[in-house]
């Protein structure tokens, strides 16, 4: 801004110049040609600082519009929390270490099991070691059925649990389970205990869900 100041009083003083002091033609015109050539410099730093101007006002636009996307996108993020909050008290959750587990009043096979779990916001549950194993069977609604959960072995022998694909680490198959070969690749909490029965997936059952948010 401070240069565009000096140019603009450079220009008043040709202009000065030219009108107070007696010139030969020659050196009028070499003047004429100064004055235009920083008369041109003039314009164009306007033209420059017009575009900067305008450039900036775009970019603002867009900062602020990014800004609005954003906070709508929040907003919508926070519906879906107090949504999903609804249905976890609504469908009775059991907190258990940081966890929630939910437990179905109604028998389907295990992939409609692990689809209903998936739209009420958790995954056919999966059991890491002996107290959680324990604590999932000791609050099972009706200790007369046999409840999915998680595990398969779609490769025969390896058996996974479907939340994050991880190989099992802890097990507890009742006596003579486990290994029932490929008729047999979903896994059922037994109904009276605490251990395992490996079992063909299309069987009705029904089934336990867990969430890793608790509300």
């Amino acid at each position: 801004m401070l240069f565009v100041v000096q140019i603009t009083l450079l220009v008043v003083v040709v202009k000065h110049i030219v009108c107070q002091t007696c010139l030969s033609n020659e050196s009028k015109e070499d003047f004429d040609k100064s004055r235009k050539a920083l008369t041109d410099v003039q314009e164009n730093i306007g033209k420059v600082l017009i575009k900067l101007e305008n450039d900036n006002k775009k970019t603002l636009d867009m900062f602020k519009k990014s800004l609005n996307t954003m906070g709508q996108k929040i907003k919508k993020l926070d519906t879906d929390f107090k949504v999903l909050g609804k249905d976890f008290r609504k469908t009775k959750w059991n907190k258990y270490n940081g966890h929630c587990y939910y437990y179905s009043s109604e028998s389907v096979d295990w992939f409609m099991a692990e689809r209903k779990c998936r739209e009420i916001g958790g995954y056919n549950v999966k059991i890491d070691d002996k107290e959680e194993n324990s604590n999932i069977a000791a609050n099972k609604a009706n200790s007369n059925n046999f409840y999915w959960i998680g595990l398969v072995d779609l490769k025969e022998g390896e058996w996974r649990w479907t939340y994050d694909q991880s190989k099992a680490v802890y097990t507890i198959w009742y006596s003579g389970y486990g290994a029932k070969g490929t008729a047999s690749n979903c896994v059922l909490l037994h109904r009276s205990r605490t251990d395992w029965v490996d079992y063909n997936c299309l069987s009705s059952s029904q089934y336990i869900c867990e969430s890793n948010f608790c509300f």
